[in-house]
């Protein structure tokens, strides 16, 4: 099935495939994280190294995020510019308040991962707080991914109809069409208890 979606993909190393993984994670996450999640149940790529590049990637990514805002941080004018900001004051009152909760919850919240990771650069919320918190959501997010993929990979059901190609790709569209709701509801609602 790989050989006819993917080619390319199907006739890479594995270490190969494990960095198309984690770049593929910096352009598109979701994407990124489906396709870890199909490669290791067509056993194109061992799951264990499959989860692992989606989830280098996702917290290089994040991590980046964080370091670019603590570089920020030393421009003077953007620093005392992005200060004035009442968003900015409000976002550092919670974040430092309730750091690991608000960055743990933002990670299932798209659209708000970018402005909040580099803002607990740019606020110095501790990078230990910062790294366990994404990490841990990271790893429950792509944990519940991947089974949702070894969920419908090997129901005998789907298998029995021929219908697994089928909800592979409804639960992909059904992630992305998931991710722009929460993105826009996000982005259209005021914060109260988060940032």
């Amino acid at each position: 099935m790989v050989e006819n979606i993917i080619p390319s993909l199907a006739t890479l190393p594995s270490l190969g495939l494990f960095f198309v993984i984690i770049f593929a994670s910096y352009v598109f996450e979701d994407g990124a994280i489906a396709l870890a999640a199909f490669v290791a149940v067509q056993a194109v790529l061992a799951w264990p190294m499959a989860l692992l590049a989606i989830f280098v990637g996702i917290a290089s990514g994040d991590i980046a995020l964080f370091l670019l805002g603590r570089y920020a941080r030393r421009y003077r004018r953007l620093r005392a510019r992005l200060l004035m900001l009442k968003g900015v004051r409000d976002a550092r009152h919670l974040l430092r308040r309730h750091a690991f909760l608000n960055l743990f919850l933002i990670r299932f919240i798209p659209g708000l991962r970018t402005v909040t990771y580099s803002l607990s650069g740019f606020l110095f919320i501790p990078f230990r707080t910062f790294l366990l918190s994404v990490g841990i959501a990271t790893a429950c997010w792509t944990g519940v991914i991947f089974w949702g993929a070894f969920t419908i990979e090997h129901s005998e059901w789907l298998a029995e109809k021929q219908l697994t190609g089928w909800a592979f790709a409804i639960a992909v569209i059904a992630l992305v069409l998931m991710n722009r709701f929460l993105r826009r509801r996000a982005l259209l609602t005021p914060a109260k208890g988060s940032v």
